[in-house]
């Protein structure tokens, strides 16, 4: 990929699934990556992938360790030329037993996070005429049901994208989203549902994809690389949708 070579990338929640895939491509292409997540176990392995991996455990609720964090890849790296939001949570589950804990946590780590992070990475971002990539969902533009909460936090995800891309468009720092469909990542090993339960969700999710299959992370990966490179050097504000056909 064209432009990604020397590139000094940031990826949140890249223990596993799409950010330890995309981790993984960015690094192939030439990039420095750092990756951050709270388990140091899941970060090794994703790291050991390639040596231009390194990670942090860091927790990105936590405000006093993204001002560290960004203080390590400046005194480390120089810079920041791209920033993958993909850390995020996704509770299932109808609107009656959704439980205050998940509602706090949701909206947390899939808002108030990502905006903190972004906000915080800014001067860089904006001294290396960089990019940001928010890890959105196709439920944002067709929410599911039992899945309320998420699919309203992963809308105002696209709503911020779209308005930091007409913000910072004459600073040189391009914002796009990647909405992703249904990906088998661990995300749902972790699910509140019994395990009939998860069947049929599984089974109704297949059913909505023209594909009819779930997609893999190496698919989502090749989208934010691309999103990432100086082959988008023209593209702000867009909501790339990697879901098989779902929101078609």
């Amino acid at each position: 990929m064209r432009g990604l070579m020397d590139k000094v990338a940031l990826i949140t929640g890249a223990g596993s699934g799409i950010g330890a895939v995309t981790a993984k491509r960015l690094a192939d292409e030439g990039a420095t990556v750092v990756i951050i997540g709270r388990t140091e176990n899941a970060l090794k392995e994703t790291a050991e992938q390639h040596k231009n991996i390194h990670y942090c455990v860091v927790d990105i609720n936590h405000s006093e360790e993204l001002d560290s964090l960004l203080d390590f890849v400046k005194k480390e790296f120089g810079k920041l030329d791209i920033l993958v939001n993909n850390a995020g949570v996704a509770p299932v589950g109808p609107l009656g037993t959704i439980p205050e804990s998940d509602i706090q946590k949701t909206l947390t780590t899939n808002i108030q996070a990502v905006l903190e992070l972004s906000q915080k990475a800014l001067p860089l971002l904006k001294e290396a005429k960089g990019t940001i990539i928010n890890i959105g969902s196709a439920n944002a533009s067709r929410p599911l049901q039992n899945m309320s909460l998420y699919s309203a936090s992963k809308a105002a995800l696209v709503a911020m994208t779209r308005s930091w891309a007409k913000e910072l468009a004459l600073d040189g720092v391009r914002v796009n989203s990647v909405s992703v469909g249904p990906i088998w990542t661990p995300i749902y090993d972790k699910t509140s549902l019994s395990k009939e339960e998860a069947e049929k969700h599984v089974a109704m999710v297949k059913k909505l994809v023209p594909m009819g299959r779930f997609g893999r992370s190496e698919e989502v990966a090749s989208v934010i690389a691309f999103l990432a490179s100086e082959e988008a050097s023209f593209v702000t504000g867009s909501d790339y949708t990697v879901d098989g056909g779902m929101c078609a």
